[in-house]
């Protein structure tokens, strides 16, 4: 079974691009197995284990101006939202949050609460059991966003 640890980003190809897609999955305690029979086609995202160091990243691009997608597991979206101290960066544009098919209507009611300390950001919520098509979904959508951040191939290389 492929998980998020099957997901290998290509940082050669998507790293100097004006949009990033990223992951958020800290597991604290019990973790819950969530599978992604099509981890080898997302090398479009970025995983991180660690919630600090995804933050930083985000800061980090916030610099460089790169407007940021993030999919997040719900706790660890309560954990950073719930800190009222914590704010989401302009450049991050979209939350998709990931959860139990059980734990949506919950998760819905409290990101609700939260949506409106962040006018810059739109949220979704999305059942774990989704997770691997909205993230297949998602690649295709971002691939032709990024579309015009590749250079057009010159005449010798179109023939080839």
């Amino acid at each position: 079974m492929q998980t998020f640890d099957d997901i290998t980003f290509n940082g050669n190809l998507y790293t100097t691009r004006s949009s990033l897609a990223l992951l958020l999955y800290e597991q604290n305690g019990v973790a819950m197995a969530i599978p992604l029979p099509n981890a080898n086609l997302m090398s479009f995202i970025r995983v991180f284990g660690n919630a600090r160091q995804c933050r930083d990243h985000i800061e980090t691009n916030r610099n460089r101006r790169k407007m940021i997608t993030l999919f997040a597991y719900d706790k660890n979206m309560q954990e950073w939202l719930g800190n009222n101290d914590a704010d989401i960066p302009p450049n991050l544009q979209e939350i998709k949050i990931f959860c139990g098919a059980d734990d949506q209507p919950f998760v819905a009611r409290w990101a609700r609460r939260h949506i409106r300390r962040f006018q810059n950001a739109t949220f979704e919520i999305i059942s774990c059991d989704r997770l691997n098509h909205e993230l297949l979904l998602f690649g295709v959508n971002f691939l032709r966003k990024l579309h015009s951040d590749f250079r057009p191939r010159s005449r010798l290389q179109r023939r080839s």
